[in-house]
């Protein structure tokens, strides 16, 4: 039920009348109102930015204007409090419109009598109180009890109309735990959900009643922080709210040491939408990941930059993938005993239509956040197929090829029959095809894509790990995952010299595999001096300029035929 007593806002531009309502309010029996008069509608606007309010009473005519407006913009606020209208017209129709627009009740002012109109205010507090339960229920994150993302971006809507009325300023926060699935793989689910949970306290201890915390996907929260007046503010809350999670944090037997990265975006600088704010501060995340765990990164005009040429290498890239402007190039992987081809890998090529290659350091990661990685991804296995066949019709069919894959690829539980479709589809053994993934994929995707790898290798198709020693190097899945090859990254082998880079990293991977059972190809390889350090070790095979750059599918075919009859270089 409503408390004894109320604050009520009456919006109304006719003194007469206000005086005519406070006095009804104030002969309430059961019901002690604090009342506030907004003299119209400008000010009615600037009360609907207020919580405080239980209820507002509103004149249906404002300054010559109905309250239309008024109470649409309570709805797309989704205000806490009811709206009860009032006024003196006399229509049938005007009662179930304004309900349906919004309006908690209707109460024509020939009929303002002191009980009824307490009685149509209770009544409507206590719908409003029970729709907002309901509501909370459903915008609630139901393991840490926080709103979720429905609920937050609202309340970024209502920050951005008290900002606007107000000349203020707030800023949003995006924060992600660093190395979350790690916890999740080798302490188990109920840690990780203690430790959200955990979490969600501290942030909210962190902040000020005024601020608002949410999470809105697995470990990701994000913040709403209310009335900030400079960059400096958003600043001191940030790293309070690193140094806060970054305490020990006891749970069961286990004592964690957590770290979190955030990206922060400001109002008005950044962006006037919810939807804009989030994905700024979303991208300042990304930026704040980048440069390691435990930061914090504000959105730029450099990021801003980079976010136009990323959305104008979206529509290119979408353009390119039906205009026929992407092409595999070859490069071989020859043994290192005497330099014969056995393999090649397939590496993906865009040539813009205004002549100039883009380069895949550029337009892989915008496909991949963007999800075209998919139909891209499908394009390069059908080609790579295409070209087995046509290998063999070559006379080179004993000549395996690589392809690299994403992790966004293994998503999909179809992926090992789309395989195995553009197998059958180019008549091309499995066996012919190796798969390779970064170290990274094995990490991120965990243990729920052994069985997919497994499902793989029983096709017939082999598993690589690219650039191996860049990344987290776990041998746990090096032990546990269907992998038979690693790829030396080619930054330990070629450098400023003609000697192997890295020597001392290059002998401890050819040792670890050595001791694992699984062969070798080492990338980079531009001189004789880092082939024949490679051989001496023991590493198979080779990857590099020494013996050719990667080509086109007509060049390559050349190449196979001259090295068959030339022997090799």
């Amino acid at each position: 039920m409503p408390p004894d007593v109320l604050k009520v806002a009456v919006i109304e531009d006719d003194d007469e009348d206000f005086v005519l309502v406070s006095e009804a309010l104030k002969a309430a029996q059961r019901t002690r109102f604090e009342i506030v008069h907004a003299a119209g509608l400008a000010q009615g606007r600037l009360a609907l930015l207020d919580d405080s309010y239980d209820v507002f009473l509103v004149d249906y005519f404002l300054d010559e204007n109905s309250a239309d407006s008024l109470i649409s913009e309570a709805r797309r606020l989704s205000h806490p409090s009811p709206l009860v209208v009032l006024t003196g017209a006399d229509s049938r129709d005007l009662d179930d419109r304004l309900i349906e627009m919004g309006a908690a009740d209707f109460l024509p002012k020939r009929e303002l009598a002191p009980a009824l109109l307490e009685r149509t205010i209770r009544h409507a507090v206590d719908r409003k109180q029970s729709e907002n339960q309901m509501a909370r229920l459903v915008k609630q994150d139901a393991l840490t009890g926080l709103g979720n993302r429905q609920l937050f971006e609202e309340n970024v809507e209502r920050a951005i109309s008290r900002a606007r009325r107000h000349n203020g300023s707030f800023a949003i926060i995006f924060l992600d735990l660093d190395r979350f699935k790690e916890v999740n793989d080798t302490l188990g689910h109920h840690v990780g959900d203690l430790l959200l949970i955990l979490v969600a306290d501290r942030l909210q201890r962190a902040t000020r009643d005024s601020d608002f915390v949410a999470r809105i996907s697995g470990d990701e929260f994000t913040l709403l922080l209310d009335d900030i007046r400079e960059t400096g503010d958003a600043e001191i809350i940030a790293e309070k709210l690193l140094d806060t999670l970054r305490s020990p944090t006891p749970i069961h037997d286990v004592t964690l040491n957590i770290t979190a990265s955030l990206g922060v975006a400001c109002f008005p600088e950044h962006g006037d939408t919810p939807m804009e704010l989030m994905q700024k501060a979303d991208m300042a995340l990304y930026e704040s990941k980048r440069a390691g765990s435990g930061r914090y990164r504000f959105f730029s005009q450099e990021m801003q930059a980079r976010l136009e040429r990323n959305i104008d290498m979206e529509q290119g890239l979408r353009h390119a993938l039906d205009a026929g402007e992407l092409s595999l190039h070859f490069q071989p992987i020859w043994r290192l005993s005497d330099r014969r081809t056995v393999a090649a890998e397939a590496l993906l090529r865009w040539r813009h239509p205004a002549g100039y290659m883009v380069s895949p350091a550029e337009f892989i990661p915008v496909a991949e956040r963007t999800g075209l990685i998919l139909p891209v991804g499908n394009w390069v296995l059908d080609e790579a197929c295409r070209f087995l066949r046509r290998l063999d019709d070559a006379g080179h069919s004993r000549l395996d090829l690589a392809i690299n894959v994403s992790p966004r690829q293994l998503g999909p539980h179809t992926f090992t029959e789309t395989v195995e479709r553009h197998l059958a589809a180019h008549g091309v053994e499995a066996s012919r095809l190796e798969l390779e993934l970064t170290e990274e994929t094995f990490i991120e995707t965990g243990d729920e894509m052994k069985s997919l790898l497994t499902d793989f290798r029983k096709l017939g198709c082999s598993i690589a790990i690219d650039d191996f020693g860049t990344g987290y190097s776990s041998l746990r899945y090096l032990k546990h995952f269907p992998v038979h090859r690693l790829k030396i990254d080619k930054s330990f082998i070629s450098g400023d010299g003609a000697d192997v880079a890295e020597p001392a990293i290059t002998q401890a991977i050819v040792n670890l595999a050595k001791s694992l059972g699984l062969t070798l190809v080492a990338e980079g390889v531009e001189t004789p001096q880092q082939a024949d350090f490679l051989l001496a070790e023991g590493c198979q095979f080779g990857q590099g300029f020494l013996v050719a750059p990667p080509m086109e599918a007509d060049e390559f075919i050349q190449f196979l035929q001259n090295q068959h009859r030339d022997g090799p270089p």
